[in-house]
């Protein structure tokens, strides 16, 4: 039991790897951060890439530096969630006593630092600390479990449900057309359920997703994602890319919340029978308690009580010292960070090479479908197939990575419009001999007209592979309209 201490006017320095995107880990070193300061503590944050993100926390009173030299004070606390950075930041600042925290059962990046210098370890769920103990055989005595967190001051509840779900949102940054929210579409397409989808992966990654959770009923998520789900009042089933699991009850939430909704629990493929069977046990009522459940149990201000009485709990220690080996250390790690940057595009079993004007001769693609024309600014996804009559796949892998790219031109004009393409993986990649579907995301362009869109592919260090001899690609003709008032509020 971690017995709490006053540690008012802590300096607590968190070391994670990017605040460049929005997947759970950095949310929660912004809200952590946050709510440290509120709390009268001095936070900061080091990641050597920053975004967005970033400037939010910034604006809290927080100083956020991709550069350990460019912090003002020293740190009493190092707050760690990553090797490298938790090891570079404890190097850089000896004085500064160590707290590593395991958010990922498996990245190795979230491999624990077996160093003197960090006094306890932390894991946010039981996947997490089995991790710190069976894996890297971390002390019992030396590890915490402080279960995954939401700001209830954020994540605001919901109007009451509706007797029956009408809008369903897949809430994850690995859902993509062609991965799990097609079996989800499929689920809810019969019982008259619209599917919605927030992430990364399918190109809809949201900056205040709080404003847009209580919109649905019916959230299939995990993790983090599907606590925030919770927290506003949605039903909730447990879906990602790896399987589905149940759909969170109030007579299940004690047995599920300490696998923090995640990858455990995802017993069961992605199937619609699956899934319409976890759809069916939607009530309303369940779903409003599991929500008032959550927010008393995974409230963010129960995670920094816990936080505060751990640094107090470490603070009350004799200081670790690693003087003999910092010299050696610091500047290793650092070459370490840079080299894991370089070599990590190239740690995947395939390799992608040029591919030449003979091999793109026995590349097609062919758009399928109907196309319905686009809204001026938007995006849409279109569905195109590769046909490889190559004896090698084709696929995003290093050191030249295929994806999707596109063009538009008017229809009266041969000349391609000087806009930027989006670029779209291969999720799959395109196997010799095989005919695949993939989904490739498009954005019209900002002035209604009459278009014709070319997709092709681009080989990233090499070139467009609609030039050349033998260019590869596929047109359309496209009507792009301009916005009506509902298409501008679904925007």
């Amino acid at each position: 039991m971690i017995q709490a201490r006053s540690t008012a006017g802590l300096r607590v320095l968190i070391a994670n790897a990017t605040l460049a995107g929005r997947a759970g880990t950095e949310t929660f070193t912004r809200d952590l951060a946050c709510g440290l300061v509120a709390r009268g503590h001095h936070a900061a944050v080091f990641a050597p890439a920053l975004g967005t993100l970033a400037e939010e926390i910034g604006a809290a009173g927080v100083s956020v530096v991709s550069r350990l030299a460019d912090l003002d004070q020293p740190p009493d606390i190092v707050h760690g969630h990553h090797f490298l950075e938790t090891m570079e930041a404890l190097a850089h600042f000896p004085q500064a006593r160590g707290v590593f925290v395991c958010r990922d059962p498996a990245g190795a990046h979230s491999i624990p630092p077996q160093s003197s210098r960090i006094h306890r370890y932390v894991g946010i769920d039981e996947t997490c600390v089995e991790r710190l103990r069976d894996d890297w055989s971390i002390p019992s005595s030396q590890i915490r479990m402080i279960l995954n967190a939401v700001d209830t001051r954020r994540f605001l509840p919901r109007s009451p449900l509706p007797s029956r779900p009408t809008r369903a949102l897949v809430f994850s940054n690995h859902a993509m057309p062609g991965t799990h929210d097609m079996a989800v579409r499929t689920a809810c397409a019969p019982l008259g359920i619209s599917v919605d989808v927030i992430g990364s992966g399918a190109g809809t990654s949201s900056e205040a997703p709080e404003s847009q959770l209580g919109k649905f009923d019916l959230v299939f998520a995990t993790s983090r994602c599907a606590i925030e789900a919770m927290a506003t009042g949605a039903a909730v089933v447990l879906c990602d890319a790896e399987g589905s699991g149940p759909m969170v009850t109030s007579a299940e939430l004690p047995r599920l919340r300490p696998w923090n909704f995640g990858q455990r629990l995802l017993r069961d493929p992605h199937s619609a029978e699956t899934l319409s069977r976890e759809i069916n046990r939607y009530d309303p009522a369940d779903a409003a308690a599991v929500s008032r459940s959550i927010r008393e149990i995974a409230a963010l201000d129960s995670a920094l009580d816990q936080y505060e009485a751990l640094y107090g709990e470490v603070m009350a220690e004799p200081l670790r010292s690693d003087e003999g080996t910092r010299p050696l250390v610091e500047p290793l790690l650092v070459r370490t960070r840079r080299l894991e940057r370089e070599l990590a595009a190239f740690r995947s079993p395939q390799r992608m090479q040029p591919l030449s004007d003979e091999d793109l001769s026995r590349v097609h693609l062919a758009v399928e479908g109907p196309q319905q024309g686009m809204v001026a600014g938007a995006s849409a996804f279109v569905r195109v197939r590769i046909q490889n009559d190559l004896n090698a796949a084709i696929g995003t892998w290093p050191p030249f990575p295929v994806h999707f790219g596109y063009r538009w031109r008017r229809m009266e004009s041969p000349q391609f419009l000087p806009m930027e393409s989006l670029r779209t993986l291969l999720h799959r990649p395109a196997g010799t001999g095989e005919n695949g579907q993939h989904f490739v995301r498009v954005v019209a362009p900002s002035t209604p007209g009459r278009y014709v869109l070319r997709i092709t592919l681009v080989q990233e260090g090499w070139r467009w592979l609609d030039d050349g001899p033998s260019p590869l690609f596929v047109e359309v003709d496209m009507m792009v309209t301009k916005p009506t008032l509902l298409t501008s509020i679904g925007r």
